[in-house]
């Protein structure tokens, strides 16, 4: 049983990496965005990035308090945790970015689509051709015909390979 505590906030800490990860590429894109002329386009890529920022910040919060509170448990019943420090172990920053399975490919689309990561070749579906396949028919459906390009010519240098 505590290995799974264990496994789950090591789970939890990954997700919380990488969560803090796409905010700060978000916002990134933020700022480019303000850069833009004002319109109702610009507005609603704001307002979008935000509320994608928001929702990432709500559930870091969620999973930092998930996370104290199994600490805290392992803790109070003196649970050997491969000696981790408890104060210091919600300092996330210092940590290398690892993504895990825990991530799904859903998320992987709505983070590509969203901006918030980009498609290259450091991308976990880069070489997957169905992802590609999905991603074509939503810049196609979206009239996104610039990311259509994009994505045929990475697909180009993936047959070439």
């Amino acid at each position: 049983m505590f290995e799974i505590l264990k496994n789950g906030i090591e789970i939890l800490k990954q997700k919380v990496r990488f969560n803090l990860e796409v905010i700060t590429k978000n916002e990134k894109k933020i700022k480019e965005i303000l850069k833009e002329p004002i319109s109702t386009e610009r507005s609603k890529k704001l307002n979008d990035r935000f509320a994608f920022n928001k929702s990432l910040l709500k559930e870091n919060k969620e999973a930092l308090q998930i996370q104290k509170s199994l600490l805290n448990y392992l803790e109070n019943y003196k649970v050997d945790i491969d000696d981790l420090d408890i104060l210091s172990e919600i300092d996330y920053l210092e940590n290398d970015f690892k993504l895990d399975a825990e991530i799904s490919r859903e998320d992987y689309f709505d983070l590509t689509i969203s901006e918030a990561i980009c498609f290259d070749n450091r991308h976990p579906y880069f070489n997957d051709k169905k992802f590609i396949q999905d991603l074509l028919k939503y810049y196609t459906e979206h009239e996104n015909y610039e990311m259509c390009s994009v994505l045929l010519k990475s697909t180009k240098k993936i047959s070439q390979n």
